[in-house]
């Protein structure tokens, strides 16, 4: 009887049926059939009723919803708020409920002839509720049917990076927290390969949304698939390392989510730091200006957080972090590089096992600080003084006092200066901040006892 009236039911007198009434009947007839039917009856029907039922998802939306999705301004709604509404009704609706008793039912036969019509239902898919519809099936299937699924997972799993560019973002996100379950099932060769596409997705891409579903992946696996990203620890965290101090918020947090959730305490930096400097150093010469950013506030980090105790920098350690902190320090100034400036100081003070040794480092050391103390950009001057200040008083082997006054002198000439063509009122934030800078460090500085004489 199934074979002879499902056909029936799913041709243009059914569910393709231009009058409202007839698919609706056509609709509830398919669902008892599904929800009374035995696995023996409905197996060999599977594969067919679960592609017909995905699709039905959007076209049995009201196109009330598609009106008010356009014009959500006008009833106070953002996209994102309909489309949570819309993600909500999928997940209660009848039709999910039968395409899950399918699923219950189905044997190892009935997923080998199940797979090819759910990778074509994700292909023909138009509208949210369909796209999210698919994502769900792979997660259900993941959970709940895992021995079954299992063979078929890296196949999905690499099928699901062709769905994550979605425009839509709920889509985009439902498909990347799918790849999170089926990585529980993925075989080690495509879950790094799935790692390399993120990390692909992170570096190559110009838009804050490839970034946003970069991390949406690595998060999802974090999350439902612990086991593995244990397994795969030192390939991910290196790359969450510096992807959380990405300039995006929504990224940022993320990844920084992803890190403290598997990072015990600040000192795990320690375990990974060759990976992390390497990653690091790859993009610090990038004409992206987002990701050279970035990675210049890795090593920043890096160093301060190896340095949180009252230690000094062990030598090997202090090797590897000072080619690529030298070079973040390069370049001009930008918006958020006083960061990198206080680790460079940090390193200097901590650092002594390096510099104390090689003297080309020393010398180095001694060419940025002045370099840096005579930058022009006045919001970063009052931090490149503070720590021309900080490397003197470490660097007891040096004698810069003539350097510091010269450096000094032209602040506060600039300042003064600034003052008497103002008619000596009082001075703006701006022009304060150096001057004061510049009087504390003349004033207090051990190497120039002279001055405050």
């Amino acid at each position: 009887m199934l074979t002879r009236v499902l056909p029936f039911l799913f041709s243009g007198s059914g569910l393709e049926s231009s009058a409202e009434e007839v698919r609706t009947f056509a609709v509830v007839t398919v669902l008892k059939i599904v929800k009374k039917s035995n696995a023996k009856t409905l197996n060999m029907h599977v594969p067919e009723l679960v592609e017909r039922l995905l699709g039905l998802l959007s076209s049995l939306e009201p196109e009330a919803v598609n009106y008010i999705h356009l014009n959500a301004s006008k009833y106070n709604l953002t996209e994102q708020k309909l489309d949570d509404m819309r993600l909500q009704s999928v997940r209660s609706s009848p039709l999910t409920e039968s395409i899950e008793r399918c699923l219950d039912l189905a044997d190892a036969d009935t997923m080998k002839a199940l797979v090819p019509r759910i990778e074509a239902a994700m292909k023909a898919a138009v509208g949210l509720p369909s796209k999210v519809g698919c994502s769900r099936i792979l997660v259900t299937l993941s959970t709940r049917h895992n021995f079954l699924f299992k063979p078929y997972a890296d196949s999905f799993l690499k099928l699901v990076q062709k769905y994550v560019h979605d425009r839509n973002d709920t889509v985009s996100s439902s498909y990347a927290a799918a790849a999170g379950y089926v990585a529980r099932l993925a075989s080690d060769k495509q879950l790094l390969a799935t790692v390399a596409f993120c990390q692909k997705l992170y570096f190559e891409s110009d838009e804050d949304k490839s970034r946003l579903s970069a991390g949406d992946i690595i998060f999802s696996i974090s999350k439902n698939a612990t086991d593995r990203f244990t397994e795969f620890a030192s390939d991910m965290l290196p790359f969450i390392f510096l992807a959380k101090h990405d300039t995006n918020e929504q990224v940022k947090k993320l990844f920084e989510d992803t890190w403290s959730d598997n990072v015990a305490g600040s000192r795990a930096v320690l375990l990974y730091l060759k990976e992390i400097v390497t990653l690091a150093e790859k993009y610090l010469e990038s004409p992206k200006w987002v990701l050279k950013h970035t990675a210049a506030k890795t090593i920043a980090d890096a160093v301060m957080a190896i340095t949180t105790g009252s230690e000094s920098i062990a030598k090997p350690n202090a090797q590897t972090l000072f080619p690529a902190l030298d070079k973040a320090m390069g370049g001009k100034t930008w918006d958020g590089k006083e960061v990198v400036l206080e680790a460079y100081v940090r390193f200097v003070e901590r650092g002594d096992s390096l510099w104390k040794e090689d003297s080309k480092v020393a010398q180095q050391i001694e060419k940025v600080a002045v370099r840096e103390a005579k930058r022009q950009n006045k919001p970063f001057r009052p931090f490149a003084l503070e720590a021309l200040g900080k490397i003197c008083l470490a660097r007891t082997d040096l004698e810069l006092s003539s350097t510091v006054i010269e450096v000094v002198e032209a602040v506060l000439d600039e300042v003064l200066g600034a003052e008497e063509e103002e008619g000596g009122e009082k001075m703006d934030v701006d022009s304060g901040e150096p001057l004061k800078a510049a009087q504390v460090y003349v004033l207090t500085h051990p190497l120039t006892p002279n001055i405050s004489d």
